[in-house]
């Protein structure tokens, strides 16, 4: 049976990622030191009180709330490949018309391997293989919580670090296609950051995160989210540092516009 209008804007994806998640540029494309790592702890308000139809046009009235809290955890196993973990829990509510949705429970749990292709200088390429393992409130995009099963992502990176204006600064980019069994639809996605350190201690990061998820007969409807990000970070010392944000979808197809606040916490070993 198809899912009704109603019941596909139940459903988003946060992160990029994580993997869509606001903390993934910190190291980007680039590798961690062997033996060295982060861990990442996110707490994320969302709202949305306007969905966008079938043309792309926002104008369904829906009721949307969630509160998240992700772990992002990377680790250097040698100096060109690092280990990456992912995994949080939310808490959502969400009216459409006479539909109604309360959740509370574990999400996606994400576990994948980057390695160093080509590195020269400021440059560098990388490559991503990720399982991630089905949780309650895993989502596909225009179907119902906990559906998709397990899902494996292939993801290229490339990033460049630079001088603006004499300050520090890098540019990120990533491309992904996100694989599901089955008759579960597929997603590609496309990732772009880009930061500044106007002073030693503060950065600066500006963000966009595109998800375009195929439709899948009598299981979902074809959907397309882009996401925009800002965001400020302060290094506390060499061992911990803060990230405030927002962010907000500035234009999808049968998918909710969130706006969302966020504070991360960066501890570094």
């Amino acid at each position: 049976m198809i899912i009704s209008l109603d019941r596909f804007l139940l459903v988003m994806r946060v992160w990029p990622l994580l993997l869509l998640c606001p903390t993934l540029s910190w190291a980007g494309a680039w590798p961690l030191p062997s033996e060295h790592g982060q861990i990442i702890q996110t707490n994320l308000v969302v709202k949305a009180d306007k969905g966008f139809d079938q043309s792309g046009t926002l104008n369904l009235p829906v009721q949307f709330s969630k509160f998240e809290t992700s772990v992002f955890l990377e680790h250097g196993l040698t100096d060109t490949t690092t280990l990456v973990l992912a995994t949080s829990f939310q808490d959502l509510q969400f009216t459409a018309g006479v539909d109604q949705v309360n959740f509370k429970g574990f999400g996606e749990t994400e576990i994948g391997l980057r390695h160093v292709l080509w590195h020269k200088g400021p440059s560098v390429i990388a490559g991503q293989a990720t399982v991630i393992l089905v949780g309650q409130g895993e989502t596909v995009s225009d179907a119902d919580l906990g559906v998709g099963g397990t899902q494996y992502e292939a993801r290229l990176l490339a990033g460049r670090s630079f001088k603006l204006k004499g300050r520090d600064a890098f540019v990120d980019l990533q491309l992904a296609h996100r694989f599901r069994q089955s008759v579960f639809p597929e997603e590609w996605r496309f990732d772009v950051s880009a930061g500044v350190r106007p002073l030693p201690k503060w950065q600066i990061l500006a963000q966009s995160f595109y998800v375009y998820g195929q439709a899948a007969p009598n299981l979902a409807r074809a959907n397309y989210r882009m996401k925009a990000q800002t965001s400020l970070v302060y290094d506390r010392n060499h061992k911990t540092s803060y990230q405030i944000g927002v962010y907000k979808t500035v234009f999808g197809k049968n998918i909710v516009q969130e706006n969302a606040v966020f504070l991360s916490i960066w501890q570094r070993y």
